[in-house]
């Protein structure tokens, strides 16, 4: 399973990251914040969590090294800061 946080600030990166979601149809993908959870198929799904103050968690259901959804989703990353 790969977890990390996303930013996805405007219309047109929702629209940019469920192009992505999209082409990967056969892998479970979500995004949460707090106890909520969406798709992260569905643009309805993504756009009512771009409005947060948090930034989502992707959630889905691959192994960590899918080079290439990992290589498509990067863009959306937020870089982890070193404790």
């Amino acid at each position: 399973m790969f977890t990390r946080t996303i930013n996805i600030s405007s219309l047109e990166d929702a629209k940019a990251f469920v192009n992505v979601t999209s082409k990967y149809d056969d892998i479970r993908m979500r995004l949460r914040i707090d106890d909520y959870e969406v798709n992260a198929h569905s643009i309805v799904g993504v756009l009512s969590v771009t409005d947060s103050e948090k930034n989502p968690v992707f959630i889905a259901d691959m192994p960590d090294d899918d080079e290439d959804l990992l290589n498509e989703i990067r863009p959306f990353l937020v870089e982890e800061k070193d404790s």
